[in-house]
């Protein structure tokens, strides 16, 4: 049986393996897509001894009840495998509690099997029977890689790794085809299936994260550079932002009023941006635009609606831009003019506000 098990699910096991030492690794109970990560692993490996142990007690019509009771248990964890693809998708703080329910629906069907017919049963000749509602938990797992698809779709087309989720589409075509694989032949393809995705998607995810600024979930100094190279020519401006008196809310309210502070100038420049708008907190209180094929009056707007919107949180940024106005200017030219007129800027607004940044060392 051990020989026959590795035969049949030696890649998923080898996946799962692999897959646990990762997660075991960079374990943290703060970490709640974690969670759904192990999830996925231990619905799949359940689900594969599930699967196993029913084959076994096909030999003998003595043991129907515990062929039943792992019948079910592999008809339950399907879709619990895949829900758990949906979770992770989700961003964090925002993940449903009704995704739970047709997952518990698929659960409560499959256990009247003890006693009913409906979804499946064995015949006279302990031949498996599938009854009326036999297919509900692959109706509900194409349901739940669907829903992946549709989030995933939706929480990254205006994001930067764009082209990087197509991988995840490959990932759910696969699932889908795997699931009919299995509604009308049988087999294990979509445990191999699910765990091939759920490693894409922690790939996915990670390169994300280290792309990502912590604090304010911009993309970071790191992205800022490798897309001034990806880009190039494809710049048309070049935008820089800078909080005005970081450093003196810091020191009379305390450090978490400034991140506070930080936050929302990161999720002011998060609903400005998009595909061809790119923004990056490049450090401290400094951030940065891409403007791709942009003209100046929508950059100039962007600009202007960035002091306004921060304003009125209560906080003030000084800004500057700088625009490719001759085909030999590089964006490293563009970066140091948008830095030359967003410190005139600063100095302007420190005048203004009779304040002297030679004796603060204000920033």
């Amino acid at each position: 049986m051990l020989i026959e098990l590795l035969d049949k699910h030696f890649i998923t096991l080898f996946l799962i393996i692999g897959f646990s030492l990762k997660l075991w690794s960079k374990r943290s109970s703060t970490d709640t897509s974690q969670h759904y990560y192990w999830l996925t692993v231990i619905s799949t490996l359940v689900l594969i001894a599930a699967d196993s142990l029913e084959i076994w007690s096909q030999g003998n019509p003595d043991w129907r009840f515990w062929r039943i009771l792992f019948s079910v248990i592999g008809y339950i964890m399907r879709p619990t495998a895949a829900l758990s693809i949906a979770l992770i998708i989700y961003p964090e703080n925002q993940r449903p509690r009704w995704l739970w329910i047709p997952n518990t629906i698929n659960m409560l069907i499959y256990c009247t099997a003890f006693f009913s017919p409906l979804a499946f049963s064995f015949g006279e000749k302990y031949n498996f029977v599938r009854g009326p509602l036999g297919y509900t938990a692959f109706v509900i797992s194409f349901f739940y890689i669907a829903y992946s698809v549709w989030m995933t779709w939706k929480r990254f087309r205006d994001k930067d790794h764009a082209r990087e989720r197509y991988v995840l589409y490959l990932c759910a075509a696969s699932c889908v085809i795997a699931t009919l694989i299995d509604m009308e032949r049988g087999g294990s393809h979509l445990n191999s299936a699910i765990m091939i995705s759920s490693v894409f998607l922690y790939m996915f995810l990670r390169s994300i994260d280290t792309n990502r600024d912590p604090l304010t979930q911009l993309l970071n100094r790191l992205s800022f550079f490798e897309d001034c190279g990806k880009y190039g020519a494809s710049v048309s401006a070049v935008g820089s932002a800078d909080m005005n008196g970081l450093k003196r809310l810091n020191d009379a309210v305390g450090h978490e009023a400034g991140d506070k502070a930080l936050k929302e100038i990161g999720k002011i420049l998060d609903e400005l941006s998009g595909k061809k708008t790119l923004a990056y907190r490049i450090g401290g209180d400094e951030f940065a635009i891409l403007f791709i094929h942009k003209e100046e009056e929508d950059v100039s707007r962007i600009m202007e609606t960035l002091r306004e919107k921060v304003s009125e949180k209560g906080y003030s940024v000084s800004t500057g831009y700088a625009m490719r106005g001759g085909k030999y200017a590089s964006v490293q030219d563009l970066i140091r003019w948008a830095d030359e007129n967003m410190y005139a800027s600063k100095a302007a607004f420190y005048r203004e506000n009779g304040h002297d940044r030679r004796k603060s060392r204000e920033t």
